[in-house]
């Protein structure tokens, strides 16, 4: 059943590609919804909210940009756990997130 649905959205996530501009753009957004996956796991809240509001801030209005990073949240997310992997520093993590947070900036520049 899982398969089915992540073979659904992989599908759906297919056409995203025109709605937005470039690779750049939808590998940003996906950078950010892993991190955010991995924020939600090691409970780093303040990280959730500010990678949330650069999206906000940054994105165009289009809903399936936001599903893109829901579905690559929930991805991360996931694979944490199932990798059982350890949370980063909360520098080393505050880091990675203001880098991405900077690309993010930098793809979806604003006019």
């Amino acid at each position: 059943m899982i398969q089915r649905i992540l073979m659904l959205l992989f599908v759906l996530f297919g056409m995203v590609r025109a709605e937005a501009a470039n690779d750049d753009q939808l590998a940003a957004i996906k950078t950010l919804g892993s991190l955010n996956g991995v924020a939600l796991h090691c409970g780093r809240l303040d990280q959730t909210q500010r990678i949330k509001q650069a999206l906000v801030f940054n994105l165009p209005k289009q809903r399936q940009l936001g599903e893109l990073f829901d579905y690559q949240t929930n991805k991360s997310f996931m694979a944490f756990i199932n990798e059982s992997r350890v949370c980063p520093s909360t520098e080393i993590f505050k880091q990675q997130v203001d880098m991405a947070i900077d690309e993010l900036s930098a793809v979806y520049q604003r006019p």
